[in-house]
């Protein structure tokens, strides 16, 4: 592939992505529609981190572009992403969390390049443009595949309704029956106990499940990019099928198998689309870095 000269818009448009990926998927997780009775979830961070991610990506966008167009922007996409995943529509987490993605770098990359806007901060004289955009995008890319797999990885489960649930029955009928309610008819003890009524049955989500699913997955497609990344396509096959075996006992519940699949699948398609990327963005601007990774 030839090598490709990179323009100060698209360095700069580098930046700003890596920029918002940090704001948006390094600091601290959003909430999730599941995750509102969720007691494990660490609210009182993400309520002192939230604002912090919000101001932070003001100044620095405007530092980095002197804009306050694309600086007001940006700020303004990450005040509201986390809103939008927590009210999300169950079928629209996956595609909402894409299209923001999109629609964002799109928009900056044409705001840059109709106003040529170039970089205001200082870049080391030992790192090519190239080079530059390619650990921005690189870094911006990882970032996406750890976090933001997660949300786009729940709402394929959302949307299909696999994800782990348990049932919680609030008994009210007390241990040890009273003489007289036993003597009652079975109509009447029903009537006196409602506990066993399906109205008393609430599914809530396995958390512990979840959470151990979210850190499974996210190690799975961080290693499954940096594999496809690299070129080793045998072992993305490798990867999904050891998964598999671990899991196999389990496989024979089929709620069970449903999540496995639904989530391993649209995990490994995250890290595949993903690794593609990350690949054709180092064979067009760093291609050394793969030659040497060949040899």
């Amino acid at each position: 592939m030839p090598h490709i000269s990179v323009s100060d818009e698209f360095l700069l448009w580098s930046q700003v992505c890596a920029l918002w990926s940090i704001a948006s998927y390094a600091i601290a997780s959003d909430p999730l529609p599941e995750d509102r009775d969720n007691a494990t979830f660490s609210w009182r961070t993400w309520k002192k981190t939230l604002p912090i991610r919000i101001i932070g990506t003001a100044l620095f966008s405007y530092w980095m572009t002197h804009s306050i167009v694309t600086s007001g922007w940006l700020t303004t996409i990450t005040a509201i992403h986390p809103w939008i995943r927590f009210r999300s529509p169950s079928k629209w987490t996956a595609e909402l969390e894409l299209l923001i993605l999109i629609s964002n770098a799109l928009f900056v990359l044409a705001f840059l390049r109709h106003f040529h806007l170039h970089q205001q901060i200082y870049a080391p004289t030992s790192i090519s443009k190239e080079q530059l955009s390619a650990i921005s995008i690189v870094g911006a890319m990882l970032l996406l595949v750890i976090r933001g797999g997660t949300y786009i990885v729940r709402g394929c489960l959302r949307k299909t309704g696999t994800l782990p649930r348990i049932t919680a029955k609030h008994a009210v009928e007390p241990e040890t029956p009273n003489p007289q309610d036993q003597a009652k008819s079975p109509a009447a003890r029903s009537q006196a106990f409602p506990s066993s009524s399906p109205e008393m049955e609430k599914d809530l989500f396995d958390v512990t499940e979840i959470n151990r699913g979210r850190l499974i997955g996210n190690l799975e497609r961080l290693i499954l990019t940096i594999v496809v990344a690299a070129g080793s396509y045998a072992a993305l096959g490798f990867l999904v099928a050891a998964k598999g075996l671990i899991r196999s006992e389990d496989l024979q519940d089929r709620d069970f198998a449903e999540y496995f699949l639904v989530g391993t699948l649209s995990s490994v398609l995250v890290a595949l689309c993903s690794g593609v990327l990350i690949r054709f963005t180092l064979m067009s601007l760093w291609p050394e870095l793969l030659s040497l990774q060949m040899q």
